[in-house]
């Protein structure tokens, strides 16, 4: 421990004893742990919280990395979105909807002379459902 050796650690224990008595050193002893304890506690927190910042810087930079390919992707979407606009300003699509235009007025569907069919109208129902029955129902008795 600090480059210390197992005698000079023996040296300093017994100076601390004669320095301090035997009254306050085990309370010195304490408050030197606890002191050490508290040292050590800050120093893995400041070591988390570092991790947590560069584990953010490299989330930023892997976001900007994925920002920046997602706009390489869309340009090629934005031509196909201008090229899918500009469709109905081609001269072959507008000769093709002039020619559905008129095919849709002659209407070719017409012209085909379809047999009629004749239609019977139902004969009427010999019950009748509006008016109530002359006799009453017939009731078993028990």
């Amino acid at each position: 421990m600090f480059g210390m050796g197992f005698f000079e650690l023996v040296v300093v224990v017994v100076v601390a004893i004669i320095f301090l008595g035997p009254d306050k050193f085990p309370q010195a002893m304490l408050d030197l742990a606890r002191f050490f304890r508290a040292v050590k506690k800050t120093l893995n927190d400041a070591k988390e919280s570092l991790d947590k910042e560069i584990h953010i810087e490299e989330l930023k930079k892997e976001a900007l990395e994925y920002q920046e390919l997602l706009k390489q992707q869309a340009k090629p979407l934005g031509d196909l979105k201008q090229e899918l606009e500009n469709i109905p300003q081609m001269p072959e699509v507008q000769d093709l909807q002039e020619s559905v235009k008129s095919l849709a007025k002659s209407n070719p569907l017409e012209s085909l002379n379809a047999p009629e069919l004749e239609i019977k109208q139902a004969e009427k129902p010999k019950v009748s459902l509006e008016k109530t029955p002359k006799s009453p129902p017939r009731c078993l008795k028990i």
